[in-house]
């Protein structure tokens, strides 16, 4: 399209105009020079080995919602902060559900009639026990189908999941409770191989459906024992302090460089954690710790405020919620400081990028409106990194999500293609120096490249926004976007007169005029977050349309192969990809019912407030119809078929009404542009 080329080549003058503000000097290239010399890697590796040995269960750890090790590590960053010099160092309290957990373990005498202990850890559910006799049956994955000939009331109930491929460990979890089970005991798969690993997730479901964890090498031990007793069971003795609290206090701890005006960058980690966590997050706080190091060590005097964030609760905080986590920072711009949305300018995340030895990547995720500003800021440090590095957009699973949908954008710390952290240590006890070692030049290079994001977020008059970009993202997520070619054109065009205009005021250099030209921006960032952001039932973060778009064309795929005869594809292939489908092939319908509603009845005091508009694609009836033909040659299949058409009607209706609001509301953002350029 033609205005789309105008709009690209201005997004590169404005590109060039914002890379003479920062690095064109020779004095910006002197303070980032400073800041260099200035890292200190043995300080934020001290932070990283102090976090990390804090933990409320001698054996596994872990620093949970309002848990005392918690409030241990909120008291220590503020003491650093208070050390390093920041200005208004300050300890917030929010209310959360609260989880504490002080261990877990099984004993049983073994075959050869020695008393065995194994050491279990928890999800954030309640049990308690002590020296509770109970028997312990396996249940395969926990399906429906692996309980047929069970009888598993008031059992524990020994289970694999694999929640990278399979489902969450909410449904295996809440399928034991159904079926009158204390608890289910998991082992969570991993892609690499880790025999003692113990993993866990946050739980996204009601705390009175218990889980606690296993390692893989103990549950074989417990399989090859009930496999050898003439019951197919095991006694064993079970102790558990696990509790969740409604109503429960948790910490958030900032301080701050105080700058020249009143915007200000805010840079993240959190504070929580699962096991010991020396990466995810204990590396983030040392991060941003270290940053703030630097600068002070320099005397670096910013344009506009830098305030340091670390935040409780990130990991997990809502019971009973599919959005359960980043309850810290949620609570911080939605209850505590509201005031902050105001002359917001960026967020800098370092929650991600975890310096293991051995892995070869890193990443960036951000807004699509700042990849131009952080190609031109950290693309050439990044190109003659050892590391592969590489941008992507960001997800609801860093905490800065809901920041951004009231109008404060973010670059977040990421791992790129990398994959060895997640398929080892995600949220595990391998999540230790023991088991993956520090790669101590990916941590000095996350200190750099994210310190050197924050300094050139500071030396650039006008937020560096590129809106061409996210009408380009919109554009390309709609299957057929004729009826969307008018205004998309027009949206182009006000993109492009708003950005020659951003591009005369930074060249201007009137600090005034940029801060009202920021607010504007900050005005139409909004106002296409509520245009345009919507989730699936993952959750992931997509463009409203896309989820009633996708179901329309697995439904459409599912009925033409229905038509052929083609059960089996239709149903592994197409049915499985609407909505909930995969959770009706494989758990009972109260299980399903239950999440259903559990979203829609548990999300107004959530991060995940309003983002899906419309009830899920009502398709369990032909699941489990369907489930029954799977294997029958020549079936019938008119009733499935009337069904899917009469669920595709609903989906295209829904589709129709959600681009219609995206219509409205991309006309709002259109007119601002407008409104703005002149």
């Amino acid at each position: 399209m033609y205005k789309k080329v105008l709009a690209i080549l201005l997004i590169l003058v404005l590109a060039l105009s914002f890379s003479a503000c920062k690095s064109g000097g020779e004095g910006e290239e002197g303070i980032f020079g400073d800041y260099e010399k200035a890292i200190d890697l043995e300080f934020a590796k001290s932070v990283i080995e102090t976090i990390s040995s804090f933990g409320d269960d001698p054996v596994m750890g872990m620093r949970s919602a309002s848990s005392p090790a918690e409030t241990e590590v909120a008291n220590y960053v503020a003491d650093v902060l208070n050390e390093l010099g920041l200005e208004n160092v300050t300890v917030d309290e929010f209310t959360l559900d609260g989880w504490v957990f002080k261990g877990a373990n099984l004993t049983f005498t073994d075959k050869d009639g020695a008393e065995k202990r194994i050491d279990l850890a928890a999800y954030q559910t309640t049990i308690v026990a002590q020296n509770e006799e109970i028997e312990i049956v396996y249940a395969g994955e926990g399906t429906e189908e692996d309980y047929e000939g069970l009888d598993v009331k008031g059992k524990l109930v020994l289970i694999e999941v694999d929640q990278n491929e399979n489902w969450w460990i909410n449904y295996p979890a809440y399928q034991a409770k159904v079926k009158g089970a204390r608890a289910v005991v998991a082992v969570s798969v991993y892609p690499e191989e880790g025999l003692d690993r113990v993993g866990v997730q946050d739980i996204c479901g009601p705390k009175d459906a218990p889980a606690l964890a296993i390692s893989e090498q103990d549950s074989d031990m417990l399989k090859e024992m009930m496999e050898d007793s003439e019951t197919g069971s095991l006694k064993v003795i079970l102790n558990a302090d696990s509790r969740v609290t409604n109503n429960a206090t948790s910490h958030n701890v900032w301080g701050e460089i105080p700058g020249e005006t009143d915007e200000t960058i805010f840079v993240f980690a959190h504070m929580d954690g699962y096991f010991h966590s020396a990466y995810d997050d204990a590396q983030g706080v040392a991060t941003s710790l270290a940053i703030a190091k630097a600068m002070m060590d320099i005397g670096y005097e910013p344009e506009r405020t830098i305030r340091f964030c670390f935040h409780g609760a990130e990991e997990w905080g809502v019971s009973g919620s599919e959005y359960d986590w980043s309850t810290g920072a949620f609570e911080e711009i939605k209850t505590v400081h509201p005031e902050w949305v105001e002359g917001a300018f960026a967020i800098v995340n370092n929650d991600g990028g975890y310096a293991v030895q051995g892995e070869t990547y890193m990443g960036i995720r951000s807004a699509v409106e700042l990849v131009s500003f952080i190609e031109d800021s950290v693309g050439e440090l990044n190109e003659k990194s050892k590391y592969e590095w590489s941008y992507d957009k960001t997800s609801t699973y860093t905490e800065d999500f809901y920041w951004a949908r009231v109008g404060i954008p973010a670059i977040v710390a990421g791992e790129g293609d990398g994959e060895n952290y997640d398929n080892m240590g995600y949220h595990s006890n391998y999540d230790s120096w023991e088991a993956q070692p520090l790669d101590e030049e990916g941590l000095t290079e996350c200190i750099k490249v994210f310190g050197k994001l924050v300094l050139d977020l500071d030396s650039v008059l006008v937020m560096p926004m590129d809106f061409t970009a996210r009408i380009a993202d919109f554009e390309n997520s709609l299957n057929d976007p004729e009826e969307f070619e008018a205004l998309i054109e027009e949206a182009y065009s006000a993109a492009e007169k708003l950005e020659a205009k951003m591009a005369s005021v930074e060249d201007d250099g009137v600090r005034e005029v940029a801060i009202e030209l920021n607010k504007q921006i900050q005005e139409i960032y909004v106002a296409f977050q509520d245009a345009l952001l919507g989730l699936d039932f993952e959750p992931e973060a997509i463009t409203k349309h896309e989820l009633y778009q996708d179901n329309i064309e697995a439904l459409e795929g599912a009925i033409e192969l229905l038509k052929e005869g083609n059960v089996q594809e239709a149903y592994d292939d197409y049915i499985s990809a609407v909505d909930w489908a995969w959770y009706y092939m494989n758990f009972d319908v109260a299980t399903c019912h239950y999440f259903e509603n559990q979203l829609f009845n548990n999300r107004d005091t959530t991060w995940g407030a309003g983002l899906i508009k419309f009830r899920h694609c009502d398709i369990g009836n032909v699941v489990l119809s369907l489930s029954n033909k799977y294997d029958i040659e020549d079936g019938n299949y008119a009733l499935e078929i009337g069904e899917l058409e009469r669920l595709l009607m609903i989906e295209k209706d829904k589709l129709v009404k959600i681009l219609a609001e995206e219509k409205v509301g991309l006309e709002k953002a259109v007119a601002l542009m407008n409104e703005y350029a002149i």
